[in-house]
């Protein structure tokens, strides 16, 4: 039988234990889910885009009842939600969890095991026991206004999905000017950062993990410059996965850097 998670790119997932019982399953090297064992059950946070079958890749690694959880509602975190019969994340997460990223993406979606999976619905403040170890849930909406953090007592980890990471964050919201989602932003790190005796390190979804706390402080700082108008504007958008341009998803945009932190954002 062909292994269905091997494709013309090779593996689709690769694993390694960062922390124990802490697994980071990376989706072509590009994206990052983790999985979390307790002595009762385990959390996924994250399912990438659906490709293959990331529960079969699981079920490698724990043979525990797994609890999905999604950091935000965009496909490349929720894409591999319809593999399992329920999954957990903010209201706002749910307008969005099942709209695929196109025809294919649809399709793959709509054939897979649990296409109407059940959401179960988060809330900032909740608290989440997997026997013997417990996953705080922090609301940190502003690359999506659904964007939740959980921070993981025996890893000791904050898990930020894309509201805070090494590459850039970006500010996607067509509701909000730049400086509405700067501030919005600056005020969820500070939520973080008042809670900081409580984790060590930063794992985002993209570009790197673990990552120093120090990008918390560093996004704080940029946030402000970018509210005050004093940032360090960078020629344009050149990224990770970002070419030399200007715009940004059909609105003219700018990116601006401050120690480790950067930001892609709309410019009215």
């Amino acid at each position: 039988m062909a292994n269905p998670n091997v494709n013309e790119h090779g593996y689709i997932y690769g694993k390694w234990q960062n922390f124990p019982d802490t697994w980071v399953i990376c989706y072509h090297g590009t994206l990052y889910c983790y999985l979390l064992i307790g002595s009762e059950k385990a959390m996924l946070i994250d399912t990438a885009y659906g490709d293959g079958d990331l529960r079969a890749f699981v079920e490698t690694i724990t043979d525990k009842p797994v609890m999905v959880c999604n950091t935000h509602g965009h496909f490349d975190h929720t894409g591999g939600n319809a593999l399992w019969e329920e999954a957990w994340m903010s209201e706002a997460a749910s307008k969005d969890a099942k709209n695929a990223f196109g025809e294919e993406m649809t399709k793959r979606f709509l054939a897979m095991p649990h296409p109407d999976y059940k959401i179960n619905i988060l809330h900032d403040g909740d608290v989440i026991d997997l026997g013997g170890r417990k996953v705080s849930v922090v609301a940190i909406g502003c690359h999506h206004p659904g964007s939740l953090a959980y921070i993981d007592d025996k890893s000791r980890c904050v898990y930020s999905g894309d509201e805070l990471e090494s590459g850039q964050v970006l500010f996607l919201r067509p509701d909000l000017t730049g400086k509405e989602q700067a501030a919005l932003h600056k005020q969820n790190m500070e939520k973080l950062l008042a809670r900081e005796s409580e984790y060590d390190f930063v794992c985002p979804a993209h570009n790197g993990s673990p990552i120093s706390k120090q990008y918390i402080r560093d996004f704080i700082a940029l946030d402000g410059e970018i509210l005050a108008g004093t940032q360090k504007k960078m020629e344009n958008l050149a990224g990770y996965g970002f070419a030399p341009v200007t715009e940004m998803f059909g609105r003219k945009a700018e990116r601006a850097v401050h120690g480790g932190a950067s930001a892609c954002y709309p410019v009215e």
